[in-house]
């Protein structure tokens, strides 16, 4: 307990409602700053384009697909990012990295699809004869 005041210390009563009102007009002091986290606003469905941006730019990601980094990338949802996943391991796109788990999916991409794919964009490519540019008509 504090010291009890002597008798010739003792407040008046103008002196302790002073400091009561002092004491209220004080905020208190906080020990975090509530920081708000910030909304992602990611897309529920897919169009044409961002199917053939995930098409294109799935393969390039690197060796670790995980639903949380195609979410990040593409800016989709957690469940349309598994979709997404599902649908390209279905297709032979990717290929899973060890024994998988219902709750985290963790996948590769499939190197043998991928250079597949390029010989035949490589083939393509060198099948279609250039076409020439035409010159602007005169009038």
């Amino acid at each position: 307990m504090g010291k009890q005041p002597t008798q010739g210390q003792k407040k008046t009563k103008d002196q302790i409602a002073k400091a009561a009102s002092q004491r209220s007009k004080q905020t208190k002091k906080k020990w975090t700053k509530g920081r708000a986290k910030d909304k992602l606003n990611n897309a529920v469905f897919l169009d044409q384009g961002s199917y053939k941006q995930i098409e294109t730019q799935l393969p390039k990601m690197g060796a670790l697909i995980t639903v949380s980094t195609v979410s990040d990338k593409f800016k989709v949802n957690g469940s349309l990012a598994r979709r997404c996943i599902r649908h390209f391991a279905k297709s032979g796109l990717l290929v899973p990295a060890g024994e998988q788990n219902s709750k985290q999916y963790i996948f590769t991409v499939n190197a043998q699809v991928v250079a597949a794919q390029k010989a035949a964009a490589a083939a393509a490519a060198a099948d279609k004869p250039q076409a020439q540019k035409k010159a602007p008509a005169k009038k």
